[in-house]
């Protein structure tokens, strides 16, 4: 079974792959799809599998071609975009002058500035990724925290809509260092041995969140939503917005009318902003 050495472009970065002809057999071990079709298929990417999908496109007007999409998984896309740092920052910066200039960017870095990965096909259902060419840079570290807090998916799409630009999962208190510095958050806080929650808004997520708040002291979780530049000024009322919206829900410090899900209780106290 052939390697396939693949230079970073675009297209890597936003949805996968499409799998050069001479290296059909390479990754379909002698198990074809039939054209339409789309079958589970495996990536180990720096010790860590990542499920992503092998298709076989039937394209309009044009030869059917076998593709690895990756696009539904966040986790590996934001793995490769860090790995690939000084790639995905010319690509970025490159299309966003395209998409101001209303023309369509097609990748084209320079020799020196190509970084590249290896495809090793495994079994048809299972691929090994792993760096070959990689090029470091003294701002990798700054770029890969803009990267975790999605700052290139913002600049990328010039008439973004979105008002969040990333909503993270669950951490534990001891991942909070790692976090202080985001900018912008609305968070939310558990306490899984008093089943209580609280929410609050920070323009630094470290300037607010910290052990033992005196509204939830015995806190052991944090999550938290990264609201996008264009809504900043309106970062109070998304706080507020979250607070009402849990209220309604669960038990609340607030008086409010709630279903009573759950035997969690949510400790915030201010309502004000709803009860004018």
């Amino acid at each position: 079974m052939k390697d396939y050495y693949k230079k970073i472009d675009k297209s890597f970065f936003k949805y996968g792959i499409t799998i050069p002809k001479e290296y059909h057999s390479s990754f379909l071990f002698s198990n074809p799809l039939e054209l339409g079709t789309s079958r589970e298929l495996t990536i180990d990417f720096q010790g860590k599998e990542y499920a992503c999908k092998l298709y076989h496109v039937n394209r309009r007007d044009s030869t059917p071609v076998y593709q690895i999409r990756w696009d539904g998984n966040k986790e590996l896309l934001n793995s490769l975009k860090i790995e690939f740092i000084q790639t995905y920052i010319a690509i970025e910066s490159q299309n966003y002058v395209a998409k101001k200039e209303e023309k369509y960017y097609i990748t084209k870095l320079m020799g020196g500035n190509q970084e590249v990965i290896i495809f090793k096909p495994i079994s048809d259902v299972k691929v090994n990724l792993v760096t070959f060419i990689k090029i470091e840079t003294p701002y990798d570290e700054l770029f890969k925290k803009l990267v975790e807090r999605n700052v290139f998916g913002w600049i990328s799409d010039v008439a973004s809509r979105n008002v969040i630009t990333k909503s993270t999962k669950w951490h534990n208190i001891n991942k909070l260092k790692d976090h202080e510095e985001v900018p912008y958050v609305i968070y939310y806080l558990i306490d899984e041995d008093m089943k209580e929650i609280y929410i609050g808004s920070a323009k630094r997520l470290g300037d607010r969140v910290k052990p033992n708040r005196k509204e939830i002291p015995g806190w052991s979780r944090f999550r938290y939503e990264i609201i996008h530049p264009n809504y900043h000024s309106l970062l109070r009322d998304f706080e507020y917005h979250s607070i009402m919206n849990f209220a309604k829900f669960f038990n609340n410090s607030g008086k409010v009318s709630s279903l009573k899900l759950s035997e969690y209780k949510l400790v915030n106290k201010d309502y004000k902003f709803y009860m004018k």
